[in-house]
């Protein structure tokens, strides 16, 4: 048993480390789209399915031998996925979803399958060896080695290795879980000892499963997954779209397994189920936007709620678990419910929901499944006391809480003159007053008066901003790109002879700023505007000398890393005239981003300054931060007035193979 668990433990530990590396890849591809990691927790769920799916009909097999050749010669033909990296030629197109699983398949498919596969399969072949009693507990082992994999991630891995270094670390780890799963299969295959019962007979003697105990299965594990995934776009928007705040929610909804199937009886409904109403209390405080939290008190609402949650979904999923010899059909259940929660969440939602609804509907969902469970299982009360008013009250809460969450998503709406959602986020364009603003989950994306100050630019970019000052003193016909767009604000700087090029991830941004805002077509400049992601974009397209390149590309305050690194750096400077001048919107309230740039400028010889703007309130004007800078010290020491090159914290730069958000938390 020793063996197995070992194999266990490992095959867990690879196959939660891989899901944040691979993200480390993919995220650039696509803007730092929060959406990009929903898409790989739908691929990784599926995978998971795929491989409890294999654990299940392998074990059908009666040979023995078949079955553990046939493991071993899968897991070496792994081998040939190695390193996980993903492709150079790739290049994203119009449809994310569908091209970042596809990218996954043929960068991680099999691996992660096989990975999946090996706590339900090696729990299997010891059902008939005498430690029938215990197999469960080796669930919860497997996800004590996945938890400690998210752990070890972020403070013990991706401070210290590259992106490149982790994938080949990885693939040698993945060679010894091959060693070692090859030399279990042969024991498979050649041991002798006779099983206790078999399979057949035990399940003869097993009570036989009811579709009404599956289905409460596949829905309290699709209930975990919803919630995991609708939790983790909360916590993401409105700080950083990066592993290791992907790290957190997955590493709680592990240490909920390993709490639920630990085997000691701790689970009281009536304690829990309580805690449950108030967790999704504490979900409506953390997510409030009216409610001033500072960030590690708003994450820890979120995790302490999610948490509760998880554990009394799984602790419901424990306390129905079958025979052992049941539970590859029961782990198989547990996928499915992960792959439908996964699929609803992770696609289906940002067509059906025109802001983020899952995260409220989720948990009236959480309440039906864990109720629905109470009902099927025979040693609760609910089970034997059936009477009609009972249901009638459960139905009437049930109800109850679902007006809430009805008007609590009606106040997210109130005072909207449209909202979008794309695979990017949620836009809304709401008017308070004389002013109508676009606001990307709680952040401020550009504002426009509706008066005669209509063309008067607003919030981060007004006269008083470094940008402002900079296109202001920038004399004859200018070349000015700028990667996002927002309300196209900077358009109203456009003068006869001015070309203002943007460059915007999302589409939905566009048609928001064109039908709601009329600083494009009110500008003298002539106006372009590209839809992709603007590094992309830039590196592909001829040199345009830009006078001004300006970056303001931080959805709701969140950070695409691989517009920060110094591989970025360089291909903006590809594009900027001799005299031209690089301009940084570091506007930021989680994340010091001066350091960052600073590096990066240092690495190049560059020169810059940081020039803070000023609230005002009757030009619509809001605080603001940028940094300027250039290759000619002229030309930044002319524009703007103060210290060149300011002291500020030194910290490495980041490029497309290391970065580290932790040391820039504010």
């Amino acid at each position: 048993m020793i063996a197995h668990a070992a194999t266990i433990v490992l095959a867990a530990f690879l196959l939660f480390l891989v899901q944040p590396l691979i993200g480390r890849y993919i995220l650039p591809l696509y803007g730092g789209a929060p959406g990009v990691w929903t898409v790989a927790l739908l691929f990784f769920q599926s995978a998971l399915l795929a491989g409890y799916t294999y654990a299940y009909l392998l074990t059908r097999i009666r040979s023995r031998r078949v079955q553990g050749g046939l493991h071993a010669l899968l897991v070496m033909l792994g081998l040939a996925f190695m390193p996980v990296i993903p492709s150079s030629e790739f290049a994203p197109g119009d449809a994310p979803t569908l091209e970042i699983l596809l990218l996954l398949v043929g960068t991680v498919g099999l691996p992660f399958a096989l990975l999946a596969a090996t706590s339900p399969l090696l729990q299997a072949w010891l059902v008939g060896e005498a430690f029938a009693s215990r197999v469960f507990r080796l669930y919860a082992l497997s996800n004590v080695g996945s938890l400690l994999a998210l752990v070890a991630y972020p403070f013990a891995i991706e401070p210290w290795l590259g992106r490149d270094a982790q994938a080949w670390v990885w693939s040698g780890a993945y060679l010894v879980f091959a060693v070692a799963s090859v030399a279990v299969s042969i024991r498979r295959s050649l041991s002798r000892r006779p099983e206790l019962a078999s399979e057949n007979a035990v399940e003869a003697a097993d009570h036989r499963l009811s579709l009404s105990r599956r289905l409460v299965w596949v829905a309290l594990a699709a209930c975990a997954v919803w919630m995991l995934m609708s939790v983790t776009n909360r916590m993401t928007i409105n700080i950083a779209p990066t592993p290791f705040l992907w790290v957190l929610p997955l590493a709680l909804y592990l240490l909920s397994f390993v709490i639920s199937f630990s085997g000691v009886p701790w689970y009281r409904r009536r304690l829990m189920i309580p805690l449950v109403l108030g967790a999704f209390f504490v979900f409506s405080v953390a997510a409030s936007s009216s409610i001033e939290l500072v960030l590690p008190l708003r994450i820890v609402l979120f995790s302490l709620a999610l948490l509760v949650v998880c554990v009394v979904l799984h602790a419901e999923l424990y306390a129905l678990r079958p025979s052992p010899a049941r539970l590859t059909t029961f782990y198989l259940s547990i996928a499915v419910g992960g792959v439908v929660g996964g699929i609803i969440v992770g696609v289906f939602a940002q067509y059906m929901f025109d802001v983020y609804w899952e995260f409220e509907i989720g948990q009236v969902l959480c309440l039906v499944a864990v109720l629905a469970a109470i009902a099927v299982d025979k040693s609760s009360k609910l089970y034997r006391f059936r009477m009609w008013y009972a249901w009638v009250g459960i139905a009437f809460g049930l109800l109850f809480w679902l007006e809430l969450q009805v008007r609590t998503l009606q106040n997210q709406l109130d005072g909207a003159i449209e909202s979008r959602r794309s695979f990017f986020g949620v836009s809304r364009v709401t008017e308070d007053e004389s002013v109508r603003t676009l606001v990307h989950g709680t952040t401020n994306h550009g504002a426009q008066f509706q008066d005669d100050r209509r063309n008067m630019a607003t919030t981060y970019f007004g006269s008083h901003s470094g940008i402002g000052q900079a296109l202001a003193k920038k004399d004859g016909p200018r070349r000015v790109g700028v990667v996002g767009l927002g309300v196209g604000t900077l358009a109203s700087y456009g003068r006869e002879g001015d070309t203002f090029w943007f460059y915007e991830l999302d589409g939905a941004v566009e048609d928001l700023a064109r039908e709601h805002f009329t600083y494009l077509s009110d500008s003298n400049a002539e106006i372009v505007v590209r839809i992709g992601d603007g590094r992309l974009l830039l590196a592909e397209q001829e040199t345009y000398q830009f006078d001004i390149l300006v970056l303001d590309a931080f959805s709701s305050d969140a950070v695409p890393v691989h517009l920060l690194t110094l591989e970025a750096f360089e291909i903006y400077s590809r594009q900027i005239a001799p005299d031209g001048l690089i301009a940084v919107n570091v506007t930021n309230h989680n994340l010091d981003l001066q350091p960052i740039i600073a590096a990066a400028a240092g690495h190049y010889g560059w020169s810059w300054k940081l020039v803070e703007g000023r609230d005002e309130a009757q030009t619509g004007q809001l605080y603001s931060a940028w940094m300027l800078l250039s290759s000619e010290a002229s030309v930044v020491d002319r524009l703007i007035p103060g210290e060149l090159n300011p002291p500020t914290r030194e910290l490495p730069a980041w490029t497309d193979d290391f970065s580290n958000l932790f040391r820039i938390l504010r």
